[in-house]
């Protein structure tokens, strides 16, 4: 599932349409910056500076954000005398620590993670700094709330706890699995490579593909596949009565 990255001037954006005051173009100081870190924006303003403005959390604690990756920007970027814009940063928020960082296996992929990008002041940037923070956003639970969790996102696809990034379905829905679905969407897709692509192929591939999911035999479990195109469909798993859950199926997690 592709990642998007998503600056806090894009954000800023956002909730200025709802009558959110303007904040200084220069930002504040940023927070000690460490890969594992959580964030919690608890002020509206704070969705305003592409710098940060609170320090950590514990990442127990309610939280927005947490921190993947620290790069350093380099090249004729970072040479420039004045903060480039963050749309000319953005762009050194590599997404493919993100999945060895989340423990993601073969068949896990993540989803409603986005990425959220914080960058050095003014000041800091005119100072030397060229450190850019990038932190993984996850998705709300509940469209009333604010996005957080309250559990560290490093190693969670190993975990039960995946359920706040795994993509599930509640009728035709997508929802992640944490919310009550009453299907999982297995990894990856079923492939055809043959010109006679018939509903039972795609079937009978997405119960393979099930089976290495859930790590065993698929009893009371229904596996469907919904064609994306010609050669390839989504496979989806659901209990044989229509049961709606908010656990996962994912075998082997702890």
């Amino acid at each position: 599932m592709a990642l998007r990255v998503v600056l806090a001037y894009l954000m800023a954006g956002l909730t200025a349409s709802c009558g959110l005051p303007q904040a200084s173009a220069v930002g504040r100081p940023s927070s000690t910056m460490a890969v594992g870190s959580c964030h919690r924006m608890s002020q509206p303003e704070e969705l305003y500076h592409v710098s940060d403005v609170a320090p950590p959390v514990p990442c127990t604690h309610p939280h927005q954000t947490e921190t993947y990756l620290l790069t350093k920007v380099s090249g004729s970027l970072a040479a420039e005398p004045v903060r480039p814009s963050p749309d000319r940063l953005r762009a050194a928020c590599d997404y493919r620590p993100v999945r060895p960082y989340l423990g993601a296996r073969a068949r896990d992929a993540q989803w409603g993670i986005e990425i959220w990008a914080k960058f050095p002041t003014r000041t800091e940037w005119a100072a030397g700094n060229r450190i850019l923070r990038c932190d993984l956003f996850v998705p709300a639970l509940n469209p009333d709330d604010a996005p957080e969790v309250t559990t560290p996102l490093r190693g969670i696809m190993g975990t039960r706890q995946s359920v706040a990034v795994r993509r599930c379905r509640l009728e035709t829905q997508d929802v992640v699995c944490a919310l009550p679905h009453d299907q999982e969407w297995v990894e990856p897709p079923a492939y055809l490579y043959t010109e006679d692509n018939t509903k039972r192929q795609w079937r009978r591939q997405c119960r393979v593909n099930a089976r290495a999911y859930t790590g065993g035999p698929l009893a009371g479990l229904n596996v469907t596949p919904v064609p994306i195109n010609d050669h390839q469909a989504e496979c989806w798993l659901r209990h044989e009565d229509g049961a709606v859950t908010t656990t996962t199926l994912r075998g082997g997690l702890r």
